[in-house]
């Protein structure tokens, strides 16, 4: 009777781990600073792919240092809407991301990704949408940034949201859906980078 005990009582404790494992893998807590830096000390291949824009106006970049290291960013209007284009600090194109609206995504990404909210927060207030474009660098170059809104590559859907639970304190997310809305990855932003990211 005893060992059969123990046996359920070990059982429960197995379970218990495993939600809280699953908990801990499925979010994270995500720690980013930027700072603007001069574009002299930005290497010139990053330049020369931004340059690609032919961009009237000056762009900002920065770098982010964050958990997982630096990178360098470039952000800038281009056809009225803003992008952010990310490279490793020696210059290597990683991805590229641009705000939209909700009312751009298509109408079942949205439903999927507004049900997902709804689920899982009693508030919820959807504060930026950015398609992300993290293809290989070749696919990228090849269909050349003046067109690349209109490919055919397939982003991600990268949300910041502001939530709130009954009882408890608002909390803001960045929330990775793939291109149907189905859920990836979330990160609790514990350093709001609003101040910089405006434009």
């Amino acid at each position: 009777m005893q060992t059969k005990y123990f046996f359920s009582l070990l059982c429960i404790c197995v379970l218990l781990q495993t939600s809280l494992s699953r908990a801990q893998a499925q979010e994270s807590v995500k720690t980013e600073r930027e700072y603007r830096i001069k574009p002299e000390i930005v290497p010139q291949k990053a330049k020369d792919f931004i340059a690609t824009f032919h961009i009237n106006r000056s762009v900002k970049w920065l770098q982010e240092v964050g958990d997982d290291g630096a990178s360098l960013e470039a952000k800038f209007r281009y056809k009225g809407q803003r992008h952010s284009v990310e490279f490793t600090t020696d210059g290597v194109l990683e991805d590229i991301e641009i705000v939209i609206g909700l009312g751009e995504l298509p109408e079942e990404t949205k439903q999927e990704i507004t049900s997902y909210f709804t689920q899982e927060f009693d508030y919820f207030k959807v504060e930026k949408i950015q398609a992300q474009y993290n293809n290989t660098v070749k696919e990228i170059i090849n269909r050349t940034a003046k067109n690349l809104v209109s490919s055919s590559l397939i982003p991600h859907y990268e949300v910041v949201v502001k939530t709130r639970n009954s009882g408890k304190k608002s909390k803001r997310y960045e929330v990775l859906f793939n291109e149907k809305g189905a859920f990836i990855s979330r990160s609790q932003v514990s350093i709001r980078r609003d101040n910089i990211l405006r434009f």
